[in-house]
């Protein structure tokens, strides 16, 4: 036998092929793997911190301001109804 056939058949070719794919492909994939623990660990610290403060006194005022716009839109209604009956029919859906 010839020595590229005989290099073929005992996998030293292969293997140094393969060696080579490993090198090429290991720094990658470690990369994605380290992003990922990093991701889940931050999206840990999110929710077991919740809402700070300021956060929940924002949700809050945002609440209230919503709870007097509904109240103002129904107050606007109210006031058609009695001022333009039938106003509600004339809007386009």
């Amino acid at each position: 036998m010839d020595p590229a056939t005989l290099a073929i058949l005992s996998g030293s070719h292969v293997l140094s092929d393969l060696t080579g794919m490993i090198a090429v492909i290991a720094p990658f994939a470690f990369a994605a793997w380290f992003l990922k623990l990093r991701h889940d660990r931050r999206l840990r610290e999110i929710g077991s911190a919740g809402m700070g403060a300021e956060e929940q006194r924002a949700l809050a005022d945002m609440n209230e301001l919503a709870r007097r716009m509904e109240q103002r839109v129904e107050n606007l209604e109210r006031i058609l109804d009695n001022e333009l009956a039938g106003w509600r029919s004339r809007m386009p859906h």
